[in-house]
């Protein structure tokens, strides 16, 4: 293209040369010539551009991240003159295209098009644009190129993979279905607990609370603890789709993948998330998880939904204390998260914290949130092998 641009513009200079000590009509028709190509060749290109059309579709209407499905893009020409000089590009980092190579040149011939089966891969679930992001004109000299975004870009919601596990090696060293309950060692078989809003007098344990120094309540037959809650942060951190997109499919995979191994080991679990208002799933058979994984898949990350927020509603949920196992599967905890970890502690609930970030630093910083486990996960790491 620059070599073309030098010639015309030598040419030209020529003409100009020409006219100034020639003159006469062959100078004259020389100097319109290289003057009229470059201006058709900027209006063919121009014309191109507004009439080019470029169609996506997919034959299937759910994506699952990381997984391989067909997509097919469509290049025409509607109009009676041939179209030269045509490449596209596609978005990436996010998703990637098979089966096509974005340097290949098209030309179209008038009322033709050109139609490729190609492979769609989307890294991450959420919902952001896919396939061909602009496309690249040239008109037949060489002398100009227009890049142009794609006026009807392909938008998918991709919906999070569902990874279960073999096993879990984070929770290996304790039986994830034991019942951790407070045993009162003065009085053989009665179990308390701490006394929380709403607990009736008559409950309460007095020689415990004396012995402990706090108000203990006994627990009703049928109230020792157990199940596993799982409590996933859905704050947005960054405005970023680079930053946040990874961090909320790691977030969403780990909370299926947990969900899951549960399910399939006959634990019941609770699931506790925002969303537009504070959100639990029981999940105890196959049809509970269904509908918990497609309001998850669903589900949009949002800033103001903080781990503090999130907190306040947990602790004010007393069937939260009947659990045995409390999972925190949190991105940037703070204080409130702290606080609610030491409450669920005292309470005699087992707490495993999962923090997913790719800052190590911060990760080393962390070691001492308290709790009884914390395991740090990757956003890009094999997740079978971390948990």
């Amino acid at each position: 293209m620059t070599a073309n641009r030098i010639i015309l513009i030598a040419l030209w200079i020529l003409s100009l040369v020409s006219i100034s000590f020639f003159g006469g009509p062959l100078s004259y028709g020389f100097f319109a010539a290289v003057t009229l190509v470059p201006l058709i060749s900027l209006l063919y290109t121009l014309i191109v551009l507004f009439r080019f059309k470029i169609y996506q579709d997919m034959n299937r209407v759910n994506v699952v991240a990381g997984t391989v499905s067909d997509f097919y893009i469509t290049l025409q020409n509607e109009d009676f003159f041939p179209y030269s000089g045509v490449r596209i590009r596609f978005f990436s980092p996010f998703s990637s295209i098979g089966g096509i190579e974005e340097d290949t040149e098209y030309e179209l011939l008038p009322h033709s098009g050109i139609r490729k089966k190609t492979s769609l891969v989307c890294r991450y679930r959420g919902e952001y644009e896919v396939g061909v992001k602009s496309i690249i004109l040239e008109d037949y000299l060489r002398i100009f190129r227009i890049t142009f975004t794609n006026r009807e870009p392909f938008r998918l919601n991709v919906l999070p993979r569902i990874i279960r596990p073999d096993s879990l090696k984070t929770l290996g060293q304790t039986d994830i279905s034991s019942v951790e309950s407070r045993t009162d060692l003065r009085e053989t078989d009665v179990t308390v607990r701490d006394h929380q809003n709403g607990d009736g007098i008559r409950r309460i344990h007095w020689k415990a609370s004396a012995a402990s120094g706090k108000l203990l309540v006994r627990n009703l037959t049928g109230e020792e603890k157990q199940g596993i809650g799982i409590l996933m942060d859905s704050g947005r951190y960054s405005d970023d789709p680079s930053v946040y997109l990874p961090l909320e499919n790691r977030l969403s995979e780990v909370t299926i993948a947990l969900s899951s191994y549960f399910l399939d080991h006959n634990t019941p679990v609770r699931v506790f998330f925002l969303s537009s208002g504070y959100a639990e799933y029981s999940i105890r058979e196959p049809g509970d998880f269904r509908q918990f994984y497609s309001d998850l898949s669903a589900l949009s990350f949002r800033p103001e939904n903080t781990p503090e927020k999130l907190m306040a509603h947990l602790l004010s949920d007393r069937n939260v204390y009947s659990l045995s196992r409390m999972i925190l599967i949190l991105h940037d905890p703070d204080e409130a998260a702290a606080r609610a970890v030491d409450q669920f502690i005292r309470n005699r609930i087992h707490v495993t914290v999962y923090l997913v970030t790719d800052d190590t630093q911060r990760a080393g910083a962390e070691k001492t949130f308290p709790g009884d486990e914390l395991f740090v996960i990757p956003t890009e790491a094999d997740l079978k092998e971390v948990l």
